[in-house]
């Protein structure tokens, strides 16, 4: 069965480059992080909620990685492809390609991978582990728990 994906694609602006006009390496972890925001909305699932007894349930980082491959420069049309690579019992583990348009032709510029652990929040700021969401899980092809 073909694991879900999701395909973003943005370009650089100047404000990503480094001094040496190269995006800073540091931006390939926030767009890790909007291409997740994003396909969470375009399948109407929040990122971030509030039960009626005021409980902040939400996905926070519990590890992140990036392999730089190619640079990227000011003006790059840049193609982000995001795929699950594993649903668990309470978290969501991705991967993603980057890649550049060069002259019609994607060029694989870094890997990324990230998982995310679904939590709770109490009014005291302590975070506890809670299941994914049955709606993510159906959204995200990740069946029973694993």
């Amino acid at each position: 069965m073909a694991r879900p994906t999701f395909v973003h694609t943005r370009r650089v602006e100047f404000y990503e480059t480094d001094a040496a006009g190269i995006m800073h390496f540091s931006n390939f972890y926030r767009w890790m992080e909007v291409c997740e925001h994003e396909w969470f909305r375009s399948l109407g699932l929040a990122m971030m909620s509030t039960t009626p007894e005021g409980v902040r349930l939400g996905w926070p980082r519990r590890a992140t990685a990036c392999e730089f491959l190619r640079p990227l420069r000011c003006d790059d049309v840049v193609r982000i492809t995001a795929s699950v690579a594993a649903v668990g019992t309470t978290s969501v583990s991705y991967e993603f390609v980057f890649e550049k348009d060069r002259a019609g032709r994607w060029t694989e510029v870094a890997r990324g991978t990230m998982s995310t652990v679904h939590v709770r929040q109490d009014s005291a700021g302590r975070m506890e582990a809670e299941p994914v969401p049955a709606a993510v899980r159906a959204a995200l092809g990740g069946g029973a728990a694993s």
